[in-house]
């Protein structure tokens, strides 16, 4: 019985904490993460500002709501904005522009929202503890990565090293953008720089 009750009070924080999340997300999104305030949140969520203090500062809620929506955004249920125009991709081939298009979503998730997204990598740099970025979602996006490597004939020791290097440029073009005046445009040219080095150092062993 206590089991149960247990089991039922963190159910509903869980839901709780789920709403404030979504909450601060819709916030972020529609009026940016300065003008965004922790009482703003709690209104929002219809919570005290103390229960949203329990889920984290601000810091912590926007790299939360930054798991969520990159965990959408892997798992395809993110309505991602249309493509605007066609992204260069010259000189590569069938299967490192399928490689790319893995992380095309993400590159196209901080373009249109670049502002936040700056935000977000300042917010990583002074919040505690570890990120799904850096987890779970690191975990399913390399996996895939290396399928699609061990496809094309890459062993899947030398696959799995790619995929965890290719996963660690992307997250370094993402810092790299926020702390400059990099483009869409850049990033792409530069995650595409790194597929073409992994795809044919690994495919020539």
């Amino acid at each position: 019985m206590a089991s149960e009750h247990v089991q039922l009070r963190s159910g509903k924080r869980r839901q709780t904490e789920d709403r404030i999340i979504g909450a601060a997300a819709k916030l972020f999104l529609d009026h940016g993460f300065k003008a965004t305030t922790i009482r703003a949140i709690a209104k929002a969520a219809e919570v005290s500002v103390g229960r949203v203090m329990a889920v984290g500062d601000k810091d912590a809620i926007l790299v939360a709501c930054f798991d969520r929506w990159i965990g959408q955004l892997q798992a395809g249920t993110y309505t991602a904005p249309p493509r605007r125009g066609s992204l260069s991709q010259r000189g590569s081939s069938s299967v490192q522009r399928h490689l790319l298009e893995l992380f095309l979503p993400f590159l196209e998730f901080f373009a249109e929202h670049e502002d936040l997204s700056r935000d977000y990598a300042a917010a990583m740099m002074r919040v505690r503890g570890e990120p799904e970025v850096f987890n779970a979602l690191a975990v399913d996006l390399q996996s895939r990565l290396t399928e699609s490597l061990v496809s094309i004939g890459i062993d899947e020791g030398h696959a799995r090293a790619s995929a965890a290097a290719l996963y660690d440029s992307y997250l370094g073009i993402l810092f790299r953008w926020a702390a400059t005046t990099m483009s869409l445009d850049d990033a792409v040219e530069a995650m595409l720089a790194s597929i073409v080095f992994h795809t044919r150092i690994r495919s020539s062993l």
